[in-house]
C-alpha cells in the first residue's frame, strides 16, 4: 500500500513539473527579450561591407535577394507549406496495425459437461486451449471518406505552396523597386554633395567679398543680402543633402541585409547619361500585366482551394464505407486453422447531416464566385497601376528633359563667362560666383530628375510583374500572350456553339 502511495506522489510531481514548466512570468519574457537584444545585435555585426568597394545596382539586387531577411521568412513558409502538401499526401495511406498479444497460464485450463437430461451422458474434464498462446494480427483498413477527403486536401495544401510562391515572388519583386529606390536616392545625394562641396569650396570668400562690395558701395545692400541669402541657402542644403545621403544608406544596408550604417558608396556613374527606355503598346502592358502579375495568380488559386472545398462538401454528403482486411495467426493447437483472413465493409450514413453540408455547399459556392469577381477587380487594378506607373515615368521624363536643357543653358552660360570675358574686378567675380550657383543647382536638379526617371522605370516593371523588359523578354512575352489570346478564343467559340 505505502509502495502504491508513493508511486501516486512521484507522478503527480512529474505532472506538476511538466506544468508549471511551460508556463512564463513578464519577468522571464523579459530576460529572454534581453538575450536576443544581445544575440541579434551581435549577429548584425558579423557581415560588414568593404569599405573600398562601390556597389552597382546589379550587384545591389543580387545581395539583397540573399541577405534580406525578409524574403529568407518567406521562403521559409514557402518551405512549410511545402512540408505540409507532403504531410497531406500521405494522408492519403490507408491504416495499418500490427498487434501481438502472448498470454501464458499457471495450469492447463479446462472445462466439464453436465448432463441435460438424468439419463444422457456424462463428460469428463477436457481441454481446448494450451497453457501458452500466442496470437498476431495485422489490420489494414481503408476509409472511402478519409482518403477522398485527403486526396482533396493534398490538392489544397499543393495550391496553398503554390500561394506561398507568389507571394514571394512578390515580395521579391517588391524588394527590387525599394533597393532602386534607395539605391538612386543614394547616388543622387553623393553627386549632390560633391557638387555643391566642389563649388563653395571655389567660392570660399564670397562672404569677404560680398561685404567688400557692400562697403565700398558697389552693390545695394539689398543686393548684398540676396547674393548672401543664396549663399547661406546652398550651405544649407548641402546639410540637407548629407542628411538624406546618410538616411539613404542606412535603409540601403539594412535592405542589402547589413548593419544599419552610412558606411557604404554606391556606383553613382549611371547618373552621367540619360537611358533610353523601349514599352510596347499600352494595352500590350496591361495585358502582360494581367498574365504575370503574382496577386492575380494567387487570387486564382484561393478559388480554386474553395472548389475544392465545395467537392469535399459533396463527398462527404454520401454514404461513409471503411474497407478493412485482417491476418490472423493463433499458435494454439487445438485449433483447426491456426491462419485466417478476415474482410469486411462497414457503411454508415448520416441523413439529418445532409441539409447542413448542402448549406456548407451554397456558402462556399458563393465564395467561388466572390473570388470571380474579386479576380476581376484586382485586375482593373492591376491595369489602372500599370497606367499610373506609365504617366509617372513620362511626366518625368518630361521632367528630367526640362532640367537637362535648363543645365545645359545654365552651364553654356558659365562657360562663355569664363573663356570670353577677361574676370577683372570684385563686382565681376561675384557675377561669375552667381552663374556658378545657379548652373550648380540647375545640375543638382537634373540629376535627382535622372534618378526619378530611372525609379520610375522600375514601377512600371513592378506594376506589371516582370523582372526586364529587353528585346528578348518583350517577345517571349508576346509570343505567350498571342498562344493564350488564341486558346481563350478556342475556348470562347465552343462555349457559344454549346
Amino acid at each position: 500500500m505505502l509502495k502504491r502511495s508513493f508511486s501516486v506522489v512521484m507522478a503527480l510531481g512529474v505532472i506538476a513539473v511538466l506544468a508549471f514548466a511551460g508556463c512564463k512570468s513578464e519577468e522571464d519574457f523579459r530576460l529572454e527579450r534581453a538575450n536576443y537584444a544581445r544575440l541579434h545585435f551581435e549577429q548584425s555585426q558579423f557581415k560588414e561591407l568593404p569599405q573600398d568597394v562601390r556597389l552597382t545596382l546589379p550587384e545591389c539586387i543580387r545581395l539583397a535577394h540573399e541577405n534580406n531577411l525578409d524574403v529568407k521568412v518567406n521562403k521559409l513558409e514557402e518551405a512549410v507549406a511545402h512540408e505540409m502538401r507532403t504531410a497531406e499526401l500521405l494522408g492519403m495511406l490507408p491504416e495499418i496495425n500490427i498487434s501481438n498479444s502472448f498470454t501464458g497460464r499457471s495450469n492447463t485450463p479446462a472445462s466439464s459437461s453436465k448432463a441435460y437430461k438424468s439419463g444422457g451422458a456424462t463428460y469428463g474434464a477436457s481441454t481446448s486451449s494450451d497453457r501458452n498462446i500466442n496470437a498476431f494480427n495485422i489490420d489494414f483498413a481503408l476509409s472511402v471518406m478519409d482518403f477522398g477527403l485527403a486526396f482533396f486536401n493534398s490538392q489544397q495544401a499543393h495550391d496553398r505552396y503554390l500561394m506561398r510562391q507568389q507571394r514571394t515572388e512578390r515580395v521579391s519583386q517588391n524588394l527590387t523597386l525599394d533597393v532602386v529606390r534607395v539605391y538612386f536616392q543614394v547616388a543622387a545625394a553623393q553627386r549632390a554633395i560633391n557638387i555643391t562641396r566642389g563649388l563653395l569650396a571655389t567660392c570660399r570668400d564670397r562672404y569677404t567679398l560680398i561685404k567688400k562690395l557692400s562697403d565700398a558701395k558697389k552693390i545695394t545692400p539689398f543686393r548684398a543680402f540676396d547674393e548672401t541669402s543664396r549663399f547661406i541657402e546652398m550651405e544649407r542644403k548641402l546639410t540637407d543633402y548629407i542628411l538624406d545621403y546618410q538616411n539613404a544608406c542606412i535603409e540601403l544596408r539594412s535592405l542589402l541585409g547589413y548593419y544599419p550604417t552610412a558606411n557604404i558608396t554606391v556606383d553613382d556613374s549611371v547618373l552621367a547619361r540619360v537611358p533610353e527606355f523601349k514599352f510596347p503598346e499600352m494595352e500590350v502592358m496591361e495585358q502582360i500585366a494581367l498574365m504575370k502579375r503574382p496577386e492575380l495568380y494567387e487570387i486564382d488559386m484561393q478559388k480554386h482551394i474553395n472548389v475544392i472545398e465545395c467537392r469535399k462538401v459533396l463527398l462527404s454528403m454520401f454514404p461513409s464505407a471503411r474497407l478493412f482486411a485482417d491476418y490472423n495467426n493463433n499458435n494454439n493447437s487445438f485449433l483447426y486453422k491456426e491462419n485466417w483472413w478476415e474482410l469486411g465493409i462497414q457503411s454508415a450514413f448520416n441523413l439529418l447531416k445532409v441539409p447542413q453540408k448542402i448549406g456548407e455547399y451554397m456558402s462556399y459556392d458563393a465564395q467561388v464566385e466572390a473570388e470571380q469577381v474579386r479576380s476581376y477587380g484586382q485586375a482593373i487594378t492591376v491595369m489602372a497601376q500599370v497606367r499610373i506607373a506609365h504617366a509617372d515615368i513620362m511626366a518625368n521624363k518630361e521632367i528630367l528633359d526640362t532640367n537637362t536643357r535648363t543645365f545645359e543653358n545654365y552651364n553654356t552660360h558659365l562657360t562663355n563667362s569664363l573663356k570670353n570675358q577677361k574676370i577683372t574686378g570684385d563686382l565681376s567675380r561675384l557675377e561669375l560666383d552667381h552663374i556658378r550657383l545657379t548652373t550648380a543647382e540647375s545640375d543638382i536638379q537634373r540629376i535627382m530628375s535622372l534618378g526619378s526617371y530611372y525609379v520610375s522605370y522600375y514601377r512600371l516593371l513592378n506594376a506589371i510583374g516582370i523582372r526586364s523588359m529587353s528585346d528578348k523578354d518583350l517577345k517571349e512575352l508576346t509570343d505567350e500572350l498571342n498562344a493564350a489570346q488564341k486558346a481563350a478564343k478556342t475556348e470562347i467559340a465552343s462555349a457559344a456553339v454549346k
